[in-house]
């Protein structure tokens, strides 16, 4: 148990810790989707949608990684209280919850593996037919 609260420990911080990272959707070949908007990774935890060709999307998708969760903010970085929140679990499991803090089982859920960002579905089996993401 604490091999794995510490993998995960150290995924995130080697994950916040570094330079601007990309993060990709690919097919589930691990083949980049180039006609998809990816995502960059700031080294403060803020996590905003690029097009194509690195450009920022101020209309697009903003998160923000504090501690084991992920918020939906603004172009200003400010939390956005209506929209569900995502939470990392030891496991490296990522679940939808709403804003009481409920995790939500008919969400999209994911899984943390190395560099590589997973569908799963609520009990945690993976699913071929969604999106994955890298992280590079």
């Amino acid at each position: 148990m604490k091999l794995k609260i510490l993998i995960i420990i150290l995924l995130n911080y080697s994950i916040l810790c570094h330079a601007d990272k990309r993060i990709y959707e690919t097919d589930s070949s691990g083949n980049r989707k180039y006609d998809k908007p990816s995502y960059t990774l700031t080294d403060s935890g803020r996590i905003y949608e690029t097009d194509s060709s690195g450009n920022r999307k101020y209309d697009g998708e903003n998160f923000k990684i504090d501690g084991k969760r992920i918020y939906s903010t603004d172009t200003s970085g400010n939390r956005l209280y209506n929209k569900p929140s995502h939470s990392i679990s030891n496991t490296g499991q990522i679940y939808e919850i709403d804003s009481s803090g409920n995790r939500r089982y008919e969400g999209q859920n994911y899984r943390l593996d190395g560099n590589k960002i997973l569908p799963t579905d609520s009990s945690g089996n993976r699913q071929y037919n969604k999106p994955q993401f890298v992280i590079k």
